[in-house]
C-alpha cells in the first residue's frame, strides 16, 4: 500500500472507519495519488487566503418570532432598558409581518421579533435558545425586578454554569435572557 489508499497497483483499498488521509499531500502532478488512481479535484481557497466580506464588526440581527409585540416590546424596552430601532406594520395577507428591532443604538447587534397576522408561526423556544448579555459584575436586583414586572419570569436554567454565573430570565414569548456576571471578549 503506498498510504494514499490505493495499492501499488493504483486499486482503492478500503480504510477503516473515520480514518482520513489528505488528498493534497499525496497527490502527484498529473493529478493521481502516488498508486497511479484519479483523486478528486478540490476546490476552494485555503482558510488563510479567503477575503470574507462577513467579519467581526459585521452586524448581528437575531430574529424570532413573537406571539404579541406590545408585549415583548414592554420586557425587552422598559424591562431590559432596549430602544426601539425599527418598527413596522405588514398586512393581513401570508407573508406581511409585523416587525419589531430592538437594541442599543452603539450595540453590533440588535433583536428583531416578528408577528405574522395572516399566518401566525408560534415561538418555540427551548431551554438551551438564550441571549447572554455579559454584565461584568453583579447583576442588579432591581434589573431584574424590572424584567419580571414587565413580563418575564425568573428561572432556573438546565446548564448549572448559568445559575452560578447569572440569573435568567424567561420573555413572554419563553425566549431565556441571561444576565451573566462575568465579562467576555473574543479577542
Amino acid at each position: 500500500m503506498s498510504g494514499c489508499g490505493c495499492d501499488v497497483a493504483g486499486r482503492a483499498v478500503p480504510r477503516a472507519p473515520g480514518a482520513r488521509r489528505s488528498y493534497d499531500q499525496r497527490r502527484r502532478a498529473d493529478g493521481r495519488c502516488p498508486g497511479g488512481r484519479r483523486l478528486p479535484t478540490l476546490t476552494g481557497t485555503p482558510r488563510e487566503e479567503v477575503s470574507m466580506p462577513v467579519n467581526g464588526r459585521s452586524h448581528i440581527r437575531v430574529a424570532r418570532p413573537s406571539r404579541d409585540l406590545a408585549v415583548a416590546e414592554r420586557f425587552w424596552v422598559e424591562g431590559l432598558g432596549l430602544g426601539v430601532v425599527w418598527r413596522a406594520e405588514g398586512g393581513p395577507e401570508p407573508g406581511e409581518h409585523d416587525l419589531l428591532m430592538l437594541g442599543w443604538p452603539d450595540a453590533g447587534w440588535h433583536l428583531e421579533l416578528v408577528q405574522e397576522q395572516g399566518s401566525p408561526v408560534e415561538p418555540r423556544p427551548t431551554e438551551e435558545d438564550l441571549l447572554v448579555i455579559y454584565v461584568d459584575g453583579p447583576v442588579p436586583e432591581d434589573l431584574v425586578a424590572r424584567l419580571e414586572a414587565h413580563g418575564g419570569r425568573q428561572v432556573r436554567s438546565p446548564n448549572p454554569y448559568w445559575n452560578e454565573w447569572g440569573v435568567t430570565v424567561a420573555d413572554p414569548d419563553g425566549y431565556r435572557l441571561v444576565l451573566c456576571t462575568r465579562g467576555w471578549s473574543n479577542g
